[in-house]
């Protein structure tokens, strides 16, 4: 795993966004399918270390791996959404990246929803 490159990606979805006519359609889906990738690797990795915790932790997890699968917004359809969702996921992977390379108290994570 390579924590700086995950790192970079989470910056780039959390960047500012003024309006939707700043935002490169290509741009955020190359970022979101990077930290959909990321979040595939963190998310089994948290789940084996604090899924039997219970409490906001697991359903935080559940809810993420559910979100995984849903449909995001089409870049050239609808840029700022899918930046917005963009910015969403890379909160929820900068999380996971904390549960899993930091000491955490599991009962004060909140994963983001999108």
């Amino acid at each position: 795993m390579n924590v700086e490159a995950i790192k970079q990606r989470i910056a780039a979805g959390i960047r500012p966004v003024v309006d939707g006519g700043t935002i490169d359609p290509a741009e955020i889906t190359k970022v979101t399918a990077g930290l959909v990738g990321d979040a595939e690797v963190l998310l089994p990795v948290a789940e084996a270390r604090y899924k039997d915790r219970g409490g906001p932790v697991t359903v935080g997890l559940d809810s993420l791996r559910r979100r995984l699968a849903y449909h995001r917004p089409d870049p050239r359809l609808y840029p700022l959404n899918a930046a917005l969702c963009a910015a969403d996921l890379a909160r929820s992977c900068r999380t996971l990246l904390n549960l899993v390379t930091e000491p955490v108290d599991p009962h004060l994570v909140v994963l983001t929803t999108w």
